[in-house]
């Protein structure tokens, strides 16, 4: 009984060792009364942590603070250089690498074309050769670079990081966490993209954690995650968030996953582009046709979009269409979820606020009445980079609830 009472205190000594680093990383400068305060430690036992910390030379000490009447305080942070994060988002078109360190800033990034991901295992070597690229801008040593988080579409298997099925990349049962960590001198974790992002933009909310949170990703896919306070929902087998694969349109165009009428067969950034090109095929006249220079090749979602800006009627009918999709299956998630954020990301968000204002015409339209009173819906604050900086946010949390940041 004596021992059981001995782990269970040092458990608790290390619970709040992280809860003070967690407090650092997020409040950064802060002094040691105010941790305290937000965490409901006493004072000695934020000293004795603290103390350890900069012994440690974790966190540094950079003078004084504001008095509010008495002594003024010591204020702390975390040593930015202490330790450094790789995040990719490898996406269906790009694959963007970021690097951040301890108090989470961007310090070097990447992109470049995703082109052909098969065969898998040479697109899993440059996946790696990506990695190590953006290590060598960091220009420190491997044992700083705590690993990094891999954001992929599709299911991925939260035991091994393995790719169950991934519709954009036509994978399946692909062990990519396993393969990447023997080409890498450091630990790996994949985690599906969306949630990625999920994670990062609910980061970015300045310290709201008490919040449910649905972020939806409209891009060249539609996906979808669900983060209640600061964790993340996953479901019970692991596949949650997956909206962009409900039937929007019974009798819709084949999804690649295999359905037909999904969303995102009908209103994803891919859908869009496949409708902009077969209007190529009549010969009426079109700003699309005239944008695109008569080639199909040169359609993409964005190419839509300005054609529907310049009064296009085929175009506006598109993007119409695809917003009035996205409504409809927001709507859903509002009737059954009842969350106070909806933040919708994305490249399709990138193309004027008009878009957002007709998908929340839409979601007004079908959601049941009364049901989501509370809902705030935003876009996302991250950028192009959220994904891949919530890769590594999806990194940083697995070793702070594992207990494996370096102090």
């Amino acid at each position: 009984m004596q021992q059981f009472h001995k782990m269970d205190k040092l458990q608790i000594a290390q619970i709040n060792k992280y809860n003070v680093i967690r407090c650092l990383m997020r409040e950064s400068p802060i002094n040691r009364a105010a941790i305290a305060r937000r965490l409901g430690l006493s004072i000695p036992t934020v000293m004795f942590i603290t103390e350890t910390l900069l012994n440690s030379n974790f966190i540094r000490s950079i003078g004084k603070g504001v008095s509010s009447g008495g002594k003024p305080p010591e204020m702390l942070e975390i040593v930015p250089e202490r330790f450094f994060y790789i995040g990719l988002d490898i996406g269906r078109t790009m694959i963007r690498a970021t690097a951040v360190n301890a108090v989470s800033r961007q310090v070097a990034c990447l992109e470049e074309p995703t082109n052909n991901p098969a065969p898998e295992k040479r697109f899993v070597d440059r996946i790696a050769a990506i990695i190590l690229k953006i290590a060598g801008r960091l220009k420190t040593e491997n044992d700083r670079i705590l690993g990094a988080g891999i954001a992929m579409p599709g299911l991925i298997e939260k035991e091994t990081g393995a790719v169950l099925f991934s519709p954009d990349f036509g994978w399946n049962n692909i062990p990519l966490q396993e393969w990447l960590t023997a080409k890498i001198p450091f630990p790996v974790l994949v985690e599906n993209a969306n949630r990625a992002l999920a994670l990062n933009e609910v980061f970015l909310m300045e310290g709201e954690t008490s919040h449910t949170t649905f972020a939806v990703n409209l891009g060249y896919g539609i996906g979808a995650a669900l983060v209640i306070g600061e964790d993340l929902y996953t479901g019970a087998s692991g596949t949650s968030g997956e909206i962009g694969h409900i039937t929007a349109s019974a009798q819709g165009p084949v999804c690649h996953c295999g359905n037909r009428g999904c969303l995102e067969a009908v209103a994803s950034g891919a859908a869009i582009a496949a409708q902009g090109k077969s209007v190529l095929e009549s010969r009426g006249a079109s700003k699309i046709r005239e944008l695109a220079a008569g080639d199909p090749e040169n359609v993409d979602a964005a190419l839509v979009f300005r054609a529907c800006e310049l009064g296009d009627k085929e175009a506006a009918r598109i993007v119409n269409t695809a917003a009035e999709y996205i409504g409809i299956g927001l709507s859903m998630a509002i009737n059954v979820l009842d969350p106070d954020r909806l933040v919708l990301c994305g490249g399709l968000m990138r193309n004027g606020p008009f878009f957002l204002e007709k998908i929340k015409s839409s979601i007004g339209t079908h959601r049941m009445r009364q049901a989501g009173r509370a809902v705030v819906i935003s876009t996302g604050r991250g950028g192009e980079y959220s994904t891949a900086n919530g890769a590594c946010r999806v990194l940083s949390n697995s070793l702070w609830w594992n207990r494996k940041l370096p102090v």
